[in-house]
């Protein structure tokens, strides 16, 4: 009986010996999910998520109720052999550590690399329950994490834009500053600062949400697009085959400008039969286009052009 009864307790105790490993395996493998569903204001459940950084990038967990259920994230890719980078993110995964700028590693464990923005989109339209998507920096980007203890911190940071259609770039990096030992490096574009798109934005905006920041502050760059920029037009004509009109000197630039012609003389027409003479006041917003070219103030029509 003493034989038997020892037996009982040694089973017992290596049962429960494996049963605190196993449950320690599962807590390590839970890393990056929290409860996904929270009581709402009106009460009933909601969808949200939460996120921690893994070694790999950066994971966020979202939990969708139905394949239908709209995630508000997209995805872009210049070209096919391009990576997958996220272009918006504000339903589900807009409150983890995914942000707008990051390359997509994969999805539901499924690699990303090599796929089209197409095939990625269809994974999360897929997806139904639970859904992991991993973020890392572009090849030669870089992700800052940094906290800013209050607003009126400085961050020791600026950006720099020639010209409003240039992208937001890294201008300087202080030594005594919060991005100084992030891997951040001058000259890269600012894709996303607190996961809100920098691109389209003048660097004036770009700074104001740093200035605006508090707590934590996470940056997302790229590498620099390295946009050509004409030394000369007529290096530009003759590379894009568009040279300036007969008599013009090169060095400017072309585009459209509205002008009174047949489509205008018809609405003048119009208003004068209806309205009498404030009809002609038609003339003052020419309703037709044709092609112009700019050099300085100096704009030279292209009366070739339809």
């Amino acid at each position: 009986f003493h034989s038997h009864h020892s037996s009982d307790n040694l089973l017992a105790t290596c049962h429960f010996t494996n049963s605190r490993k196993q449950d320690h395996h599962r807590r390590e493998k839970m890393t990056v999910e929290e409860d996904i569903k929270k009581e709402g204001a009106d009460g009933g459940e909601v969808a949200f998520a939460v996120a921690e950084p893994l070694t790999s990038g950066f994971t966020g967990v979202a939990f969708k109720e139905s394949k239908d259920q709209t995630v508000g994230i997209a995805f872009r890719q210049e070209l096919p052999d391009h990576p997958v980078t996220i272009s918006k993110n504000t339903g589900l995964f807009a409150n983890t550590d995914l942000k707008v700028g990051m390359e997509v590693e994969s999805i539901n464990g499924t690699v990303v690399d090599g796929l089209t923005r197409l095939k990625a989109i269809s994974f999360i339209k897929e997806a139904e329950g639970k859904v992991t998507v991993v973020g890392k920096a572009v090849k030669g980007g870089a992700i800052a994490v940094v906290f800013k203890e209050s607003i009126g911190q400085k961050c020791g940071i600026a950006f720099k834009q020639d010209v409003p259609t240039d992208p937001v770039t890294i201008s300087r990096i202080g030594e005594d500053g919060l991005f100084v030992k992030t891997d951040l490096k001058v000259g890269m574009q600012v894709m996303s600062v607190n996961n809100v798109p920098v691109e389209g934005l003048d660097k004036t905006q770009a700074i104001q949400f740093l200035k605006d920041a508090e707590g934590k502050v996470v940056v997302v760059g790229a590498p620099p697009t390295n946009k050509p920029k004409p030394a000369a037009a007529a290096a530009t004509a003759t590379a894009t085959g568009t040279p300036p009109p007969p008599g013009v000197a090169a060095g400017g630039q072309w585009g459209t400008n509205k002008y009174i012609g047949q489509q205008t003389q018809m609405l003048m027409c119009f208003g004068c039969l209806c309205f009498g003479l404030p009809g002609l006041c038609v003339c003052f917003c020419p309703q037709d286009d044709r092609d112009a070219y700019r050099l300085g103030n100096q704009v030279s029509a292209d009366f070739s052009s339809s």
